[in-house]
């Protein structure tokens, strides 16, 4: 009778951890029904940094984030002000913002 008891109680434990599980991941991801689109994660500001230093240039301040890029006040080769727009979610270069 124990033993039963105990094989019953283990069974609903792991059924109840099986089906907490997808809802945690939903909590961490978002919705995954919402038109197929998942939170996308945005880069640290360090990679940001490391793609600005390896194409050589100059920024000033920490990048923020615009319309959905992230911008960086920088100095272009001729010590001009510009602003560098960089891909929040892969940290590629994108280009230079002429003022």
């Amino acid at each position: 009778m124990q033993i039963r008891k105990i094989l019953t109680a283990a069974a609903a434990a792991i059924t109840l951890g099986l089906a907490a599980a997808p809802a945690a991941q939903a909590d961490v991801w978002g919705h995954a029904g919402h038109r197929g689109v998942e939170r996308r994660v945005v880069v640290d500001h360090r990679v940001v940094f490391s793609t600005l230093r390896a194409h050589r240039i100059r920024y000033v301040g920490t990048p923020y984030f615009l319309r959905g890029h992230y911008v960086v006040r920088s100095f272009d080769r001729l010590g001009h002000s510009s602003f560098v727009e960089v891909n929040p979610y892969t940290g590629a270069f994108i280009g230079f913002i002429r003022l």
